[in-house]
């Protein structure tokens, strides 16, 4: 009986023994699949949060680029060098990751300026950007699963693959991913254009009103003979570019006939029934300040504008000649200010400046010579009546307002008006912006940017797509992207 009894234990024990192992094997195997499926989730994760990483690196340069537009420039200040006339810089961040173990990703951002991606008709750089994103990740030195979809994925197990040399996109090793650690790295290349302050039709900080009345927002390109007679707008040549926009939350489209695209800022239009376009309500583009010009020379006469007068351009553009600095101008009665140019009409320059108020009224007016192309920079309150401007190029980009920002914060308006044909460009975004027609019903031609923008009258809006590559750049857009695979 004593025999049975252990021979029956030794039994039970060896089968015991044998369940152990047995399930112990499954156990690891299922450990292994576990961890190898772990592993291979965390390394998709870290693969996708590098490219918004690097994605994020564009990001940081076009604030930058941004940031070189502001009167006090600041831009690049923190990164190696300046990539304008050619030159390269680069910049390394790192990102905070409220995931993966809270893993910090280094952002590698190179931006350069081409030669070859200089627009040749204004002389406005394109910049590339190239930016690579790269976060360790965890687990042995070795595909866990598949390594078809590790090489699919350029996950860096043994050797950074970037990290080649001072001719690589990166000017510098990566400083987490030494040949001791695992990583995965995506890079991508954008191009970013310069985009001007007269991108759109209408654009206003604030509110934006179009008074319920019957007016056309449309658009042309004068530099299309598709789209434009003689480089003059044409009725039977519109197109639907008349763009109207605010950083606000309410347009007032009322009766207008808008054959373009109406943004807002999270807000409302109301009157959309005859808006031929998209309605966004993700709008939103901080103005750059505008500061008064500090030429180092200028024309020293005259100072002052009272009455008739006329002031010379020059035929290259940013002479001390023709550039003036006035106090105030103040006409009335049958007063006229000429801005003149070559007797032939080819083209000639003049900047002015005036650091007062302006008043025009009665039956005065304000006449561009034919080939005269006039930037006019103003800081104190700007009202234009009587004859209004007479533009004889009928060319809006020939003239163009800059209102400067005030330094004491206090408020300003201008106020356009008086003849029932109108042609320029207005860039003023601290400034009340009003457009009034005396006709009628007139016609503007051209784009107003402002703090409010209100159009008085019946007066149609035919914006010149051509303003959209001239004038000041006020922002950067991605115009090209792609993702480096190799």
């Amino acid at each position: 009986m004593r025999l049975a009894a252990s021979r029956t234990s030794g039994s039970i024990l060896v089968w015991a023994i044998l369940i152990i192992s047995i399930l112990s094997l499954v156990a690891a195997e299922l450990l292994q699949v576990i961890s190898s499926k772990y592993f291979n989730a965390m390394h998709t994760a870290s693969w996708q949060e590098t490219l918004l990483g690097a994605e994020s690196g564009v990001d940081l340069a076009i604030i930058e680029l941004r940031k070189s537009l502001y009167p006090a420039n600041t831009a690049w200040s923190s990164w190696s060098s300046n990539p304008t006339s050619g030159g390269t810089s680069y910049g390394k961040t790192l990102v905070p990751n409220a995931g993966l173990g809270g893993t910090e990703m280094t952002v590698e951002v190179n931006v350069d300026a081409p030669p070859q991606l200089k627009n040749a008709t204004n002389g406005w750089q394109y910049y590339r950007v190239r930016s690579v994103g790269t976060l360790p990740i965890s687990g042995p030195r070795r595909s866990e699963e598949s390594k078809g979809d590790t090489h699919l994925r350029k996950i860096s197990l043994q050797a950074d693959r970037f990290a080649t040399g001072p001719n690589n996109w990166i000017l510098s090793p990566h400083q987490l991913a030494t040949d001791e650690t695992a990583r995965v790295s995506r890079r991508v290349e954008a191009i970013v254009r310069p985009v001007s302050a007269f991108d759109e039709a209408i654009m206003s900080v604030g509110q934006l009103d179009l008074t319920d009345q019957d007016i056309i927002i449309d658009s042309y390109d004068s530099r299309d003979s598709t789209k434009s007679t003689n480089g003059l707008y044409d009725p039977n040549k519109s197109e639907e570019n008349g763009n109207i926009a605010t950083d606000g939350q309410i347009i007032n489209a009322g009766n207008a006939h808008v054959h373009g695209d109406v943004a807002t800022n999270s807000g409302t239009v109301t009157g959309v029934a005859n808006v031929t376009g998209e309605q966004r309500t993700d709008f939103y583009q901080e103005p750059i300040p505008v500061s008064a010009p500090s030429w180092p020379s200028i024309n020293p006469s005259p100072m002052l504008v009272n009455g008739s007068a006329n002031l010379a351009g020059n035929s290259t553009e940013g002479s001390p000649a023709s550039r003036y600095v006035l106090s105030s101008i103040t006409m009335s009665g049958t007063d006229v200010l000429t801005l003149t140019g070559n007797a032939d009409g080819s083209p000639s320059y003049i900047e002015i400046y005036i650091s007062g108020a302006v008043s025009v009224t009665g039956n005065a007016q304000v006449v561009l010579a034919p080939g005269v192309k006039a930037k006019i920079y103003f800081s104190g309150n700007f009202s234009i009546a009587g004859n209004g401007v007479v533009n004889t190029n009928n060319q809006p980009g020939d003239l163009l307002f800059y209102g400067v920002n005030p330094t004491d914060g206090s408020p300003r308006t201008f106020a356009l008006g008086g003849n029932s044909l109108l042609s320029a460009a207005v860039y003023a975004p601290a400034f009340d912006v009003e457009i009034n027609n005396g006709g009628t019903r007139g016609s503007v031609f051209g784009s107003f940017i402002g703090k409010t923008v209100k159009m008085n009258g019946v007066t149609d809006l035919h914006y010149d797509e051509a303003l959209g590559s001239g004038g000041t750049i006020n922002n950067y857009k991605i115009v090209s992207w792609v993702e480096d695979t190799r």
